[in-house]
């Protein structure tokens, strides 16, 4: 039975006024349905939004995604739309791929896009973050899934949660893990990785509490404990998750480069403890 999708395609920005433009051109098509929320940017990411004539909600200071979230649900109820899809506003997701996931959304409740099918153009740093949120899931939480901090995503509106008790990133992996509790099966939408020369190749430290945040909630196990310690005493921490060892070194003013290295036969390195 083919579904009734009514999807809400917001965009959270936040200091985007080099990229949301040429974003925004793109979505042009599907204007109607399109929300930016802009999180208390300090740039001209608001202005430009609206000279295109794009529906704008716009907040005075910085929140997070979690608020992203919590507003593009309020946004799409009272506009009685069914789902969303939410694409992020720096330019590295092609929203060329949103029919696609509009497609998924008529099998899966819950649609994540894939930027790990094909690796070639995902700087290294970029790469080690991204597997060090996908082997944490497995370890902690048994949960296999290619692309854990993936932003292009798409969703019933009752799949997302209430959002008042999530730190600024804990919202991107609580999605996945309510999901999966559900028993119900997740959509994936291969997507090409976009990085541009301009990218920071570091991951900041809201960041990696976030993802720190929502798997310690499901699973408090020592270890993460001892990484979040790091994290807010902002040092170099090191950790072994399956046949990786991933290091991550602080960077002032507050974020993290992250190194991935495959263990040989018989080796035996420390686990971060």
């Amino acid at each position: 039975m083919k579904k009734n999708i009514k999807a809400l395609i917001a965009v959270p920005t936040f200091n985007e006024a080099q990229n949301v433009s040429k974003l925004l051109v793109r979505l042009e098509q599907w204007k109607q349905d399109v929300l930016v929320i802009d999180d208390g940017s300090l740039d001209k990411t608001k202005d430009i939004v609206e000279r295109m004539g794009f529906n704008c909600f716009s907040r005075e200071s910085n929140i997070g995604l979690a608020g992203f979230y919590e507003t593009a649900k309020r946004h799409a109820l009272k506009h009685n739309y069914t789902h969303l899809v939410a694409i992020d506003g720096d330019g590295q997701h092609d929203p060329g791929y949103i029919p696609e996931f509009i497609r998924a959304l008529q099998h899966y409740d819950f649609v994540s896009g894939n930027r790990l099918g094909d690796v070639a153009e995902i700087p290294a740093s970029k790469l080690a973050s991204n597997m060090f949120a996908i082997l944490l899931f497995k370890k902690f939480l048994n949960l296999t899934f290619p692309d854990v901090a993936c932003g292009f995503r798409a969703m019933k509106l009752i799949a997302i949660p209430e959002t008042n008790c999530l730190s600024r990133f804990e919202i991107i992996y609580e999605l996945i893990i309510l999901h999966a509790k559900t028993g119900k099966p997740t959509g994936f939408v291969p997507i090409p990785a976009i990085y541009h020369a301009s990218d920071a190749l570091n991951t900041k430290i809201p960041e990696i509490d976030g993802l720190l945040s929502a798997v310690i909630k499901h699973n408090p196990a020592p270890e993460l404990s001892n990484i979040m310690d790091s994290v807010k005493s902002k040092s170099t921490f090191r950790i072994r998750l399956f046949d990786m060892i991933f290091e991550a070194c602080f960077q002032e003013p507050g974020a993290y480069l992250f190194q991935m290295h495959g263990l040989k036969p018989g080796a035996g390195l420390k686990e971060n403890s």
